[in-house]
């Protein structure tokens, strides 16, 4: 689909440019209902699917609402769904444009939902993220009176918090923290690489990954100094 839609913007069908300024000054503004509403829309961009390789989504893949009258949907309202594998490894293949391609849960550290609720509790922004509109509005109507001078039991801080430390440890940095969530701090590291070529195997060595030697070649490189060095030590004599 990503390909199709470069080739689209390529060849320039569905699209226009604009050219700046779009109006004269003595030319009228289009009008909506004259020129924009009965103009029949254009064919959308589909991808041209194999009759053998995508056969198990080739008859319903562009419906309005596919499967809505099989086994593998329970009815109109589609609230759930059963397919086979053979349709799930066709839609995934056809969704490798789209999907990412960084397993590893580590690389979205602070970008997650529990992360990005906490910011909208606290009304801070991550660096590099979403804002969002305060979920409390009576941050600041705190009592002036109290503050971190003239309590004894608080710890004045001289230097200011990073803004990714209030968030990714809430009750500790903050001083009223509601409807916040603490979210994971680290996970399982992944050694997942993904394939390029489909007809590899499901488990072999990528040549990214430093290569394995066996057993059979490190005996035979010990062999071939052990010769060597024997050589050497023959001619020194």
């Amino acid at each position: 689909m990503w390909i199709s839609m470069r080739k689209e913007k390529r060849d320039r069908r569905h699209f226009k440019r604009m050219r700046f300024p779009p109006f004269d000054d003595e030319e009228p503004p289009l009008d909506y209902g004259e020129n924009i509403l009965n103009v029949e829309p254009m064919d959308p961009i589909c991808m041209e699917l194999d009759s053998e390789e995508d056969q198990a989504v080739f008859d319903w893949f562009y419906d309005h609402r596919p499967l809505q009258y099989t086994k593998f949907v329970n009815g109109p309202s589609y609230r759930r769904w059963q397919l086979n594998l053979a349709i799930m490894g066709t839609l995934f293949r056809l969704a490798g444009q789209l999907t990412s391609d960084i397993p590893d849960k580590n690389y979205y550290y602070l970008f997650d939902k529990e992360s990005f609720f906490t910011a909208k509790a606290l009304n801070m922004a991550i660096p590099g993220g979403p804002k969002f509109e305060p979920l409390f509005r009576d941050i600041e109507d705190f009592d002036e009176d109290w503050n971190e001078f003239n309590d004894i039991h608080k710890v004045i801080v001289r230097q200011r918090i990073r803004t990714e430390y209030r968030i990714a440890f809430p009750y500790l940095y903050n001083d009223r923290p509601r409807k916040v969530f603490t979210s994971c701090y680290h996970y399982v590291p992944s050694m997942y690489i993904k394939a390029e070529n489909p007809d590899l195997p499901a488990f072999y060595f990528d040549p990214v990954v430093n290569p394995i030697p066996s057993i059979a070649d490190a005996g035979s490189k010990n062999n071939n100094n052990n010769n060597n060095n024997n050589a050497m030590d023959v001619e020194e004599t």
